[in-house]
């Protein structure tokens, strides 16, 4: 009798200490799941964008801001105007005939820090004369019909997105 009993033991034993085993591996290997998601989302940029559109105020303009932890890399950026898209600013909104106007052009592969805020397309000059105060109407005219989309992902992951200067136009 105690034979057996030392045969059950030396089988259920073992076959025991492996269930926990494997019970201790499933849970560690889930702990470190859940940490790799929370280091991604710990990771994760947040554009928005503003609009300036105060004359008396300068710069004038729209200005693009990462406010997420996490730094931005820029995969696309696409001009809007009356929702019609073009791929570059002077082409959108012929800059060219604005003197005191200042583009930001971002790229692929280009990156905002956390916490930084970049001009994309702004008047810097308070207006002295009839000319620059026309100009600078003008300009805030093209401003109110347009939007900027810009693609971007992080730095760690795969969760890209993308955001719009202005609801519902870069569709």
């Amino acid at each position: 009798m105690i034979d057996k009993s030392k045969r059950v033991l030396t089988i259920f034993l073992p076959a025991i200490a492996i269930t926990i085993s494997l019970i201790a591996l499933y849970f560690s290997w889930q702990q470190s799941r859940d940490l790799h998601n929370q280091l991604l989302l710990s990771m994760k940029p947040s554009l928005n964008f503003m609009t300036a559109e105060d004359a008396d105020d300068p710069p004038v303009g729209i200005s693009i801001a990462n406010a997420g932890p996490g730094p931005a890399i820029i995969k696309s950026v696409t001009w809007f105007v009356d929702r019609k898209p073009f791929s570059d600013v002077n082409q959108a909104m012929n800059l060219e005939s604005l003197a005191d106007v200042h583009s930001l052009e971002l790229q692929q592969g280009d990156t905002l820090g956390v916490g930084e805020t970049e001009w994309l397309v702004k008047y810097t000059k308070k207006p002295h004369g009839k000319q620059e105060e026309t100009e600078l109407n003008d300009f805030i005219d093209k401003i109110d019909h347009t939007a900027v989309e810009v693609e971007f992902c992080p730095v760690i992951g795969t969760s890209c997105g993308k955001k719009c200067s202005t609801k519902g136009w870069c569709e």
